[in-house]
């Protein structure tokens, strides 16, 4: 009896973790909810935004009272379970994976700092709604072509490089004229804006998520200078570098 009592104390945290978010996913599996929750990933796979925000209606006044039941741990494992379940839809469902990796991250991290099962409920619908209205967005952009499709992904990939528009432009297979012309017909945007705009998205989550410096995080994403990077961002956010760690900055476990 000691002996496992004393394992169980020696047992790093990053096993404990991997074990008991194993022990959540396993009892998801093992109830009757189960099912339920593979008929919610199959609303999400197909982005319809109408029936998931009904079923989590509808099952808002249960997940919070059965999440109530369990001590915090427990409540924090099973809504990253779901995150991550909801990401994986997201993935099937013909979304980016970085897309789906930044967007089921950030709402993790979310998840961290809340207080009450209300709270994680919260988080956990907003995630499931957001991914969800991408994947709408993705299958409704019936304009979008498969090479704007992949050079949004290999963006996307290499926010931290110093990218050329030939490098996206030779890796979809077209001109840089014609690469262009196609994108901004497409998406509405200059590959050269949405660069600046991905960037800002990622320097938003590294800027509240993490203690690198903000000269860092501007060097690490390719801004010629810190007041470039502090120009752009607030070109995007409405607010400086400083002021948006100032307001969001979070530590995690």
């Amino acid at each position: 009896m000691e002996e496992n009592k004393e394992m169980i104390i020696q047992e790093s945290k990053p096993k404990r973790v991997h074990r008991e978010i194993t022990q959540t996913r396993d009892e998801i599996r093992s109830t009757g909810k189960y099912a339920q929750e593979k008929m919610m990933n199959g609303m999400i796979m197909e982005g319809d935004l109408k029936r998931v925000t009904k079923y989590l209606e509808s099952a808002e006044h249960q997940r919070v009272e059965r999440m109530s039941q369990d001590p915090y741990r427990r409540q924090l494992y099973t809504v990253i379970v779901g995150i991550a379940i909801a990401a994986r839809a997201a993935l099937d469902g013909g979304l980016g994976e970085e897309e789906a990796f930044m967007l089921s991250n950030n709402y993790i991290m979310d998840a961290d700092a809340c207080q009450s099962p209300e709270e994680l409920w919260e988080i956990y619908r907003k995630a499931v709604l957001e991914l969800t209205t991408r994947v709408n967005e993705n299958k409704s952009d019936v304009l979008m072509s498969e090479k704007v499709k992949l050079s949004i992904d290999y963006i996307l990939r290499h926010l931290h490089y110093d990218v050329s528009l030939k490098q996206i432009a030779d890796n979809a297979g077209l001109s840089e004229t014609y690469f262009s012309a196609l994108f901004k017909k497409e998406t509405g945007e200059t590959v050269s804006e949405f660069i600046q705009k991905s960037r800002v998205r990622e320097a938003q989550s590294m800027i509240q998520y993490s203690e690198y410096s903000l000269l860092e995080i501007g060097q690490y994403l390719g801004f010629c200078s810190q007041s470039h990077f502090s120009k752009t961002f607030r070109k995007y956010t409405g607010m400086t570098p400083g002021q948006y760690r100032k307001k969001h900055f979070r530590r995690t476990w």
